[in-house]
């Protein structure tokens, strides 16, 4: 198979948000060549998928837009894009995922913190079908997991999450919006799954006994998102649920429950633009 498609690309994390906020437009026009969007997120969530505690926040979101002809901020995310194919593309990702305190946490309790997590690696993505409305995509990325501490960056293990998606474009109260919808299994390597599952002997009590997180199957995931975006404004709202039934750690002393709901939404204005225009 060769691949016609490379770019390099910024793609955020749930935590954040939800990766790809923009919406495309199906013809080419005139836009600016950057924009700059300042908006609140709000975002409800467990602490860890298997968790039965979950924290709430809102956050300000900055919203970035570049039409560049390599640098390109917009619906596919921030990325150096070298070659444009249309059917095949492969990028380089990165996500990123905030610290959890382990005393917010009643089975972490005593326990060492969780560091941010930065993940960045290759994903390749197939263009199976396309029509003016409808696009379905496989995604296979791979990821290497840094914990981001006061050690600086720490390697933590690797992540694969191969996925389906669908993207369907219409229009609502004379908006254009896009839904999509992504499935697919999660694997992660031991190290990266004893971040969230395990238990060094220093940490077990009575109640949390040592624990050591095996490599492979992670559980499933389906994240569900509605976008539009106008000249003026963003809208975003967002739901993933992980389902972790029959993964290698759902044994673990840290594992209450199989199955979790994490929801969100975006609003920004776009208050900034260049008086230089391009063409989309």
């Amino acid at each position: 198979m060769t691949i016609k498609n490379c770019v390099f690309k910024f793609s955020r994390g749930l935590v954040l948000a939800a990766s790809s906020v923009f919406v495309g437009n199906a013809f080419a026009e005139d836009l600016p060549l950057w924009e700059l969007g300042l908006g609140v997120g709000a975002l409800h969530q467990p602490y860890y998928p298997g968790s039965d505690q979950t924290r709430s926040f809102v956050f300000p979101v900055p919203v970035p837009v570049y039409r560049g002809k390599v640098l390109k901020s917009d619906d596919e995310g921030i990325r150096a894009e070298l070659i444009d194919d249309g059917r095949y593309t492969l990028d380089m990702s990165l996500d990123f995922n905030l610290a959890i305190d382990s005393d917010d946490v009643d089975l972490r309790t005593g326990m060492d913190d969780i560091d941010s997590l930065l993940q960045i690696g290759p994903s390749l993505e197939v263009m199976l079908a396309e029509n003016d409305r409808d696009q379905w995509l496989l995604n296979l990325p791979v990821r290497v997991n840094f914990e981001i501490g006061s050690n600086g960056l720490t390697e933590s293990g690797y992540t694969f999450a191969p996925n389906i998606s669908y993207f369907h474009k219409f229009e609502f109260g004379g908006k254009p919006w896009r839904a999509s919808a992504a499935l697919g299994p999660q694997f992660g390597s031991r190290d990266y799954q004893n971040v969230f599952y395990g238990v060094d002997p220093q940490f077990a009590t009575d109640d949390r006994p040592a624990y050591q997180a095996s490599s492979g199957y992670s559980g499933s995931r389906l994240l569900l998102t509605m976008r539009s975006k106008d000249k003026d404004r963003l809208w975003l709202w967002f739901l993933r649920y992980d389902n972790i039934s029959g993964a290698t750690f759902d044994d673990s002393p840290l594992v209450e429950r199989d199955h979790g709901l994490s929801v969100g939404l975006i609003y920004s204005r776009f208050l900034f633009k260049s008086k230089k225009m391009v063409k989309r």
